[in-house]
């Protein structure tokens, strides 16, 4: 065969090889190179014993071939040669992969059969018998082998098959692995690491030096190179510092200390360093590592945690241990100076309500609004603080005076006085303001925090929207308002507006003949209100129209679904004001609720108190004239509450006249309360009025209506204000069983 050439370029290359080896490269670097030693010691070996054997390779092993095994063994070598058939003509070294099958076995027997045992290596096997010469990888059991593949020519330069060289690297792939495995936990470290070698020449840095500092390895180098030490990555150079770094490494064999280091852009900051010198196996030094974390940011983390210890999270004031600690502080430099000190204890009106109703989220953002409006208006000096929940406290130091004093918890309260706006939906909300001022309330800050307490819940009882100072007395606030005309203009958005319905009763007939609508507004944080508590602000901001054409719509819409159900209710009596009197467009508005419905003008019936017909007597005669000639009905309520002379009726076309209910509650008492009644009862008849008594609670004020001749009757003693839906089933009952009343 034509391989002495080969074999013998093969052998100078191991002699440079062992000239390197000799040089003392590190191991760890330089796998392939002693990859290629070991098989060139092998081919070196198969080149002796190729000059001395035939030129094609018998299939029966002679004594040479057990030297060859051994030497094969202590190499971890095995040598594979395939004739062109397919069929295994040499195999050296097999032992030392399987010991269980004999190699004669194998010689003389195709490459399939080791099919199924070795796949991945029958493959190769394939590859190079179609001609191709490469190197590939693969495993026998646990170890690693590198195999490669050469073509076998004869001595005519014919294909005669192939060979295959498979050297051991089992431990070089472990080490291998080892070595990769330490450079990517330094590459990942959290912790900036860089490596000089013995010479104190840097080799490399990690991702989180770079990170860290913003300088690359390549910075660095070109910095050392220009001895640019200014602007390189030690803040402060000092010769003196380094040479006692070095002086502890010679004796310690390693380092660490807090040192002033610069970043890229000239940023400085401290960093925690450990350097440690690295020694061979031999204990000569080789190469020193540097490592360090930036200290500034755990100083920053650090700061972050006291922050979130003394402040609340969801508004970032002031926490209680916070304003504890402030209180305490600016008391004993009050005593010092001798100055005065002003503690506010504010707590939200209902803010409960607010959460049940509109959510917590939109709870804790009007928690932040409240929170950003006290800073705007309190003092720089001042401290303002979330105690817990809605109670927040602001401290006011330097006070002159009360009316310094008065002055602030108004700037307080003037938080309140905007609408608060979340996501298009708008809040009016309140708080009590409770007042204690040092020394007057107390002269420390348990008895200051209790006084502000106290005052604060006199503040509420004193009926919310205010504050209150103890010490002040009669000179503190308190708002009369709970609510702002904003709040009224989205009752109705937000769907807060409802209507119950009260029975009026024919005592004589024992039956209902009608009802009184009474608007409801059910308010997110305040519960129920009554209209004698809004219409006045209704009034004032003009937003009665609106809420009494949506009263008007839902009456007639209820009126029919009740009809529709076979009850025949009568009628339904609606309040109105001033402002739906002289709107032009309102009687045209009733007609065209009637006339959507299907409802007869009888149906409806419109109640005017006594006291605004007297006060627009001209004006309120023209609406009732105008709306009478198409068969609307009107009722006079209150009356005989102001005393006047009831000639104003003889012009005033109206139906119904309903009593004062403040009359029926003096039923039991003198006749002289009786006599009043009846004479009012008997201006009805007089002038062709039905007679209708308010608040009829008792048995007892029935029948002294039904011996005066009142027959008409309304209040608890028939059925309280009721939805519509459970006045359908009252009614209903009242129509099958005729009681005496209805509850």
């Amino acid at each position: 065969m034509r391989l002495a050439p080969f074999f013998s370029g093969l052998a100078f290359l191991s002699a440079a090889i062992c000239l390197h080896f000799f040089a003392g490269l590190p191991f760890g670097q330089n796998i392939p190179l002693y990859f290629l030693l070991a098989l060139c010691c092998v081919l070196c070996i198969l080149l002796l014993r190729g000059r001395h054997s035939p030129a094609v390779l018998s299939a029966v092993p002679s004594k040479g071939d057990d030297s060859l095994e051994e030497i094969a063994d202590i190499c971890k070598v095995v040598v594979w040669q395939v004739n062109s058939k397919g069929k295994f003509t040499q195999i050296i070294g097999w032992q030392g992969i399987n010991h269980e099958v004999d190699t004669a076995d194998l010689l003389g027997r195709d490459i399939a059969v080791l099919k199924n045992d070795y796949p991945h290596f029958y493959a190769q096997l394939l590859r190079a018998q179609g001609g191709e010469e490469f190197v590939a990888h693969g495993n026998f059991g646990q170890q690693s082998y590198q195999h490669s593949f050469s073509a076998l020519t004869n001595e005519e330069g014919e294909a005669a098959g192939f060979q295959c060289a498979s050297v051991d690297v089992t431990e070089d792939q472990r080490l291998y692995n080892r070595l990769a495995f330490t450079e990517q936990l330094i590459a990942t470290s959290g912790e900036a690491v860089i490596i000089f070698n013995r010479r104190r020449q840097l080799l490399s840095v990690n991702h989180a030096f770079t990170r860290i500092t913003g300088f690359s390895r390549q910075d660095l180098l070109r910095l050392a190179a220009r001895g640019d030490s200014e602007s390189g990555l030690i803040a402060h150079p000092d010769i003196a510092f380094f040479k006692s770094v070095l002086q502890v490494l010679r004796e310690q064999d390693h380092w660490t200390g807090e040192v002033a280091l610069r970043r890229l852009s000239g940023e400085q900051f401290a960093a925690n360093v450990s350097l440690s010198v690295i020694r061979g196996s031999g204990g000569a030094l080789t190469h020193y590592a540097v490592f360090f974390s930036d200290l500034s940011y755990m100083k920053r983390s650090h700061e972050e945690l006291r922050y979130l210890a003394t402040h609340d999270n969801l508004t970032e004031l002031p926490n209680r241990r916070l304003l504890l600690d402030r209180l305490e502080q600016g008391i004993q430099r009050a005593k010092r100076s001798h100055r005065q000190l002003a503690l506010f204890y504010i707590d939200l009106d209902n803010f409960k309500l607010i959460n049940d109703s509109l959510g917590h989220h939109f709870g804790d953002d009007l928690l932040k609004e409240i929170a950003q409006r006290l800073l705007k208006v309190v003092r720089q000096s001042d401290t303002v603080a979330r105690l817990a929940g809605d109670e927040f406290t602001v401290v006011a130091e330097n006070i002159n005076d009360l009316v310094e004093v008065r002055s602030i918890a108004e700037k307080i309260l003037s938080c309140f006085e905007k609408p608060f706006e979340f996501n298009s939906q708008q809040l009016e909300a309140t708080a009590s303001v409770g007042v204690a001022i040092f020394p007057n309330d107390g002269t420390d800050l348990v008895s200051l925090m209790k006084q502000a307490d106290a005052a604060m819940y006199k503040a509420k009882a004193a009926g919310r929207n205010g504050y209150y100072s103890l010490h002040d007395g009669e000179n503190s606030r308190v708002s009369g308002r709970l609510f702002y005309p904003s709040e009224l203009r989205l009752a109705l958005k937000r769907k807060q507006m409802s209507l119950v319905y009260q029975p009026l009763f024919d005592i004589k007939a024992r039956r209902v003949v009608g009802c009184e609508s009474l608007l409801r507004w059910n308010h997110h944080a305040r519960g129920l209100i009554k209209p004698s508590d809004f219409m006045l602000i209704s009034e004032e901001a003009g937003i009665t129209t609106e809420l009494g054409a949506w009263t008007l719509t839902e009456v007639c819409r209820q009126l029919r679904s009740w009809k529709l159900q076979g009850m025949d209710v009568g009628y339904a009596s609606i309040n109105i004001e001033i402002s739906q009197i002289e709107d032009p467009a309102y009687p045209e508005l009733i007609l065209d609720a009637l006339a959507q419905h299907k409802l007869d003008a009888s149906s409806l019936m419109f109640e005017i108190s006594e006291a605004l017909v007297l006060a627009n007597l001209t004006r309120v005669t023209q609406f009732v004239r105008t709306l009478s000639q198409m068969g609307i009905r009107f009722c006079i309520d209150g009356f005989g509450a102001c005393g006047k002379n009831s000639n104003y009726l003889k012009d005033l076309p109206v139906e119904a006249l309903k009593l004062d209910h403040r009359l029926l509650m003096r039923v039991n008492g003198t006749r002289q309360h009786i006599d009043l009644i009846q004479a009012l009862t008997g201006i009805g008849d007089i002038l062709d009025k039905t007679v209708i008594a308010v608040g009829v609670e008792r048995v007892r004020q029935e029948e002294v209506l039904a011996e005066i001749g009142c027959h008409f009757a309304q209040g608890y003693l028939y059925g309280k204000p009721m939805s519509a839906e459970y006045f359908g089933k009252a009614y209903n009952q009242l129509a099958a069983e005729r009681p005496s009343r209805l509850n």
